[in-house]
Order: structure tokens, then C-alpha cells, then sequence
């Protein structure tokens, strides 16, 4: 894979690869206002039983969760912008993970939280949500952590991802906390997002072995 820009779009490979990917990804923001108020919205679920939430009694998280949803990933892409591979790699691990995000969520759809305090996220709300601020239906698994997730895997750097890694054990216990999520929102978040990475970054060896 090119290990510079000037590399990079100079390779007719690289640039069809990330301009695919883009597109995935304003597809998939495009389906989102539908799909959780016209599919999702009214769809049944189980309400779990979460054992985490006898220790946690319910508390408003949002700020600090919107702040380390939106400065983990800022942090990421501003140290490795000079890094082609991996701008690639979180474009495609965020869309495909994602899209399996749509699917589970209407495979497995779940019942919002008892005592759930709605995520104040404007980012989600104006763009996932179509507007509705209370939409509480956004469960298995967390979105929220599998992308924070996703940044600490392309980490290399030790310090960089000790840092990341925590901002996603954090995140993920807030939104437990907060009644945003279950337990199992969060797991199931780290397992398909180790999973895609893990896949991703395979294919991408044998896509770009002879460049």
C-alpha cells in the first residue's frame, strides 16, 4: 500500500478504493434517518436484564461521552494524516461496520433500557435521528464504542493507543451507566469491530501486496 499522499494518488488502486469506501459511507448516512424512524422505530424487542445496572444507578454521561466520541477519533486522524493506509483502514472498518450494525439492529432488536437517560449527541440527532432528540432504539451493538474501537486498533503508536484504548473502556461504561446501553451493546461492539479490523486489514494485504 502507498506509504505517502504523492503515492497515494498516484495509485489508481488506492484512489478507486477510497473513493469506494466514501461513497459507502454517505450511503449508509443517507439510510440512517429512515431506517431508525420507519423501520426500527416500532419494531418489538426483549428488554434485558443487565446485572451491570444494580451497581450504576442511572446518570447523564452526555457531555463527556460526546466529547470522547468526537476528540478520540479528531486526535486519531490528526497524528496520522500524513498516513494513506490508515485513513483507508477506518473508512472501511467504520462503513462495514456500520452496515452490520444496521443488520443487527433489526435482527436483534432490543427494548430501551429501564431508566434509560437519553444521549444529548446533536451529531446523531440531526443526522442518524432525521431530528428526533429522544430516539432511544439505537442498541446492539454500541455504535459509539466500535468506533472508538476502530481507532485504537489502527493505532500503532504505544502511547497514542494506550490513550485511545481507554477512551473506548470509558465510553463504553458510561453508556452502560447512563442506561444508554446494555452490557452486551458494548461486547458485542469490541468482538464485530475486532473481527472487521481483523478482515479489513487481511484483504487489504492481498488488495495492495504488488504496490
Amino acid at each position: 500500500m502507498p506509504l505517502t499522499w504523492k503515492e497515494a494518488i498516484s495509485n489508481r488502486k488506492y484512489v478507486l478504493h477510497l473513493v469506494f469506501w466514501l461513497v459507502g459511507l454517505a450511503i449508509f448516512v443517507m439510510v440512517l434517518p429512515h431506517f431508525f424512524n420507519n423501520v426500527l422505530l416500532n419494531k418489538p424487542g426483549p428488554r434485558l436484564d443487565d446485572y451491570a445496572f444494580r451497581f450504576l444507578a442511572p446518570r447523564d454521561w452526555s457531555p463527556v461521552i460526546f466529547a470522547l466520541v468526537v476528540g478520540a477519533p479528531a486526535l486519531f486522524l490528526f497524528a496520522n494524516l500524513s498516513s494513506p493506509e490508515k485513513i483507508l483502514v477506518i473508512f472501511q472498518c467504520y462503513v462495514v461496520v456500520n452496515f452490520l450494525r444496521i443488520l443487527s439492529l433489526y435482527v436483534f432488536t432490543l427494548e430501551t433500557p429501564e431508566g434509560i437517560i437519553p444521549l444529548v449527541d446533536p451529531f446523531l440527532e440531526k443526522v442518524a435521528y432525521g431530528g428526533n432528540a429522544t430516539y432511544t432504539k439505537d442498541l446492539f451493538f454500541s455504535g459509539h464504542t466500535s468506533t472508538l474501537f476502530i481507532v485504537s486498533l489502527a493505532e500503532k503508536r504505544r502511547g497514542l493507543r494506550i490513550v485511545l484504548i481507554m477512551s473506548t473502556i470509558l465510553i463504553g461504561l458510561l453508556l452502560v451507566w447512563q442506561r444508554v446501553h446494555y452490557t452486551i451493546d458494548v461486547v458485542g461492539a469490541l468482538l464485530v469491530t475486532f473481527a472487521v479490523y481483523r478482515g479489513i486489514t487481511s484483504l487489504n494485504r492481498l488488495t495492495f501486496r504488488q504496490d
